[in-house]
């Protein structure tokens, strides 16, 4: 694994020579996902001024939900969205040239949050700033559209870690703007065959609930089985309301072990 020091010196160096690129790409698709896709974002005024963490769910292909939410939601401010390292712009021509940004995340060894610190720890280069997550870790195919699936526990570490409140996102629209028919099961994580190779211009939303803490477990040792407990049946449920606000929704069933903290 390439250790952290050179990683941050090539995030650095990506940084200022596609600074103007990004400016462009930024501009380009604000107008394409408010021409095209009518995009609409509700709820800003629920984003703190400060650190925070957006918790929201995974919809579509062609990652157009990271594209609008890292470069077309928020009007001032940077949010960056965690991405699965073998996708982010560190390895892959994908994540250089169409998201353009964000935070590489492990799926595999644990959080690495020395690529987090910069962003919410109050000693970090960029603090404070807006981080986004998708705790499903995939998106799901246009049959399970409606499917919120389990949430992994990451949200509630990062959450724990830097003592920041989360804020509830629903993207709407983006399964069916751009359906993934399939998927190849495999982790990390599995590979879409989106079809047809294009997006359909349907109205896209982003909608941001009212923030809220996990203050009742800052400092609180907590096991793996209580992490999946408070992501599943905490933060999820509270993804799920925003998200029944535009369309029906169900909660799939966690296949992981789960225990009420405390207990």
């Amino acid at each position: 694994m390439v250790d952290f020091e050179t990683n941050m010196k090539k995030m650095e160096e990506y940084q200022k020579e596609f600074e103007r690129y990004n400016r462009i790409r930024k501009s380009i698709f604000r107008k394409y996902f408010k021409i095209y896709h009518r995009y609409e974002v509700i709820g800003l005024e629920n984003i703190p001024e400060g650190p925070a963490l957006i918790a929201a769910n995974h919809s579509g292909g062609f990652d157009l939900d990271i594209v609008a939410l890292g470069s077309c939601t928020h009007p001032t401010r940077e949010i960056q969205v965690l991405i699965v390292q073998n996708w982010h712009y560190l390895n892959h021509a994908w994540g250089r040239y169409w998201v353009g940004s964000g935070i590489p995340l492990w799926t595999r060894g644990g959080t690495r949050y020395e690529y987090i610190d910069p962003y919410l720890d109050k000693n970090g280069k960029y603090y404070p700033s807006l981080v986004a997550i998708y705790p499903e870790g995939h998106s799901g195919t246009f049959k399970t559209r409606h499917v919120l699936h389990k949430f992994f526990p990451g949200v509630v570490r990062i959450a724990l870690r830097y003592k920041i409140p989360i804020v509830p996102a629903a993207q709407i629209g983006f399964h069916s703007a751009a359906p993934i028919l399939a998927e190849f099961k495999h982790e990390p994580p599995p590979d879409d065959i989106i079809f047809p190779p294009f997006t359909f211009p349907v109205k896209l939303k982003t909608e941001f609930g009212a923030p809220f803490e996990l203050s009742e477990y800052y400092d609180e040792k907590l096991s793996k089985e209580e992490e999946f407990r408070i992501a599943n049946e905490v933060v999820r449920p509270k993804v799920a309301e925003i998200m029944r606000k535009h369309t029906k929704v169900a909660l799939q069933e966690p296949d992981v072990g789960m225990k009420k903290p405390g207990i």
